[in-house]
């Protein structure tokens, strides 16, 4: 866990306060490293960071500079506990590549769709580098598996920006009577040293996928413009999994001889471990069990059948997507056993949601990534 703090638009000498006090209670989100960046009159980006707690931070010379700085367009400060990489300086948030300096709160649990991901040893920094070589900041968000928040700045376009994914928090401040706001990972904290600076506020918290972006060429009148970007469903990192009591770490020669053993099969049909897999359920019939299995089709051709231990609910008709754990013979059929999926896709004429048009209902209301199926045309049409 690691904490982001932070102030944008027209900053005086009490915001500055505001911000070092906001740096000083994030330590309880992360001890291990603190940084800071800001830019100047000049629009050029400072970033000062050290692999101490933030009160010492604070205390050095360079450290208490910079997270006073009263003329620059923002405040950006990052309390870092370690989950990637070793604790040092270098390791420390926030990360420059190009025109980009970014902090990240999270942790990945795949972060191979990053470019040059065998580069980066700390995942935040390899997503640093990936938005520094784009000019759409969604090229990257989309492709994130993990946990996320972000807060960054593009010098180029004078852009501060905020996005988070459904495993973070992030709240929103904006002082009543001046265009300044204020930002920071858990909603008390940021409350209580708005309240002791006796500063007048409203605030909200950050919707998932939103991406909240403020232009600080111009600070008068700043307000940040929204857009929703596409975010990855919950990342699931698969666990070690057992095969027939086979321990796939433990792939002797006598299984690799032995026909028709699992751990051969998977191989047979292409896939592995992580792999993520598509297929049609009937869903769980209305009044059962939550423990009930949830059965499937794969869509690929191959028609291989599927099977959920951890079924989504409510669990509906349609096209669903899961993460490969491991593969079972149950007498002569090959079954595969897929993590908890999650929905992509309902037909709206399926037989087996007939008595299920609340569930449907409630589902295109609150998942707005998920797609209705027409029977009319056969086209995906969204749900707004």
């Amino acid at each position: 866990m690691c904490g982001l703090v932070g102030v944008i638009g027209d900053i005086n000498f009490q915001d500055a306060k505001v911000f070092q006090q906001l740096l000083f209670v994030d330590t309880l989100r992360g001890s291990h490293s603190t940084g800071v960046a800001t830019n100047d009159a000049n629009n050029e980006v400072l970033t000062y960071k050290r692999a101490v707690s933030a009160p010492d931070y604070l205390q050095l010379k360079q450290g208490s500079a910079i997270a006073g700085n009263i003329y620059g367009d923002f405040l950006l400060g990052h309390n870092r506990y370690a989950t990637q990489g070793a604790v040092n300086d270098i390791n420390a948030h926030p990360f420059t590549y190009g025109n980009v300096t970014l902090a990240h709160n999270g942790t990945l649990g795949d972060q191979t769709t990053l470019p040059d991901y065998k580069d980066f040893k700390v995942d935040s920094e390899n997503i640093a580098y990936a938005m520094g070589l784009t000019d759409n900041p969604e090229e990257v968000i989309s492709v994130l598996k993990g946990a996320f928040a972000l807060t960054w700045y593009n010098d180029n376009k004078m852009e501060f920006y905020i996005v988070r994914n459904q495993e973070r928090p992030m709240w929103i401040a904006k002082h009543k009577t001046r265009d300044t706001f204020y930002y920071a990972s858990e909603r008390y904290m940021l409350e209580a040293i708005l309240t002791r600076n006796d500063i007048d506020y409203t605030i909200e918290e950050l919707p998932v996928g939103m991406l909240a972006t403020f232009n600080v060429e111009d600070t008068t009148g700043l307000k940040p413009s929204f857009r929703k970007v596409k975010i990855q469903p919950k990342y699931v990192k698969p666990t070690t999994v057992y095969y027939n009591n086979w321990n796939q770490n433990k792939w002797s020669n006598d299984v690799k001889k032995t026909p028709g053993h699992p751990l051969n099969k998977l191989k047979d049909y292409g896939l592995k471990t992580g792999d993520e897999v598509e297929f049609y359920s009937e869903g769980i019939p209305t009044g059962s069990k939550q423990t009930t299995p949830m059965g499937g089709i794969t869509t690929d051709g191959q028609n291989l059948e599927i099977k959920c231990f951890q079924a989504p609910v409510p669990a509906v008709a349609g096209y669903y997507t899961g993460i490969v754990q491991s593969m079972v013979k149950t007498g002569s059929t090959y079954e595969l056993i897929l993590t908890t999926p999650w929905l992509q896709e309902i037909i709206a004429e399926d037989v087996n949601n007939l008595d299920k048009k609340d569930e449907v209902e409630e589902i295109l209301q609150s998942q707005k990534d998920v797609y209705l199926l027409t029977d009319d045309d056969f086209c995906m049409e969204t749900i707004q």
